[in-house]
């Protein structure tokens, strides 16, 4: 954890997980980014990404900011990945009942909807940012100050 590389690495994994499917429904994937969450997580993983760059050139301890950073992104995908499989097949559900009406034929099943690598991804991003913030702040054994 005490590499500068490891939060750059996660920062930019939670980054890139904006433009990845967080959610499936059937066979379309929905990506973060076009939703406010998507920016948002996009832009923490860019300023952890300035953080880890920040901490690698200039030497500069941001572990602090980085596990912030961590623990925001760890909330909002949390948040994603609680609501938004309800939120998202309730909409389908709402789209099939209305194609059924105007189009005067049998409503069609929704799919399941599941867990993308996205989501994934940015947790995963998130919590290796909010290890490594965690490292510069608790005490390690055997060193004293």
């Amino acid at each position: 954890m005490g590499s500068p590389l490891f939060p750059l690495v996660a920062s930019l994994a939670l980054a890139a997980s904006a433009f990845l499917p967080w959610l499936r429904l059937g066979d379309v994937g929905l990506a973060g980014v076009p939703d406010p969450a998507g920016f948002f997580v996009l832009a923490l993983g860019v300023l952890g990404a300035a953080l880890s760059l920040m901490r690698l050139l200039s030497r500069n301890d941001t572990r602090r900011w980085l596990m912030l950073v961590g623990m925001a992104g760890l909330t909002v995908l949390i948040v994603v990945w609680r609501t938004g499989p309800e939120t998202i097949a309730d909409r389908a559900q709402a789209h099939a009942e209305a194609v059924a009406l105007v189009d005067n034929v049998p409503m069609q099943p929704v799919p399941a909807v599941r867990l993308g690598l996205g989501l994934w991804l940015g947790l995963a991003g998130s919590a290796a940012l909010l290890v490594a913030g965690l490292s510069g702040i608790l005490p390690r054994p055997g060193i004293s100050d």
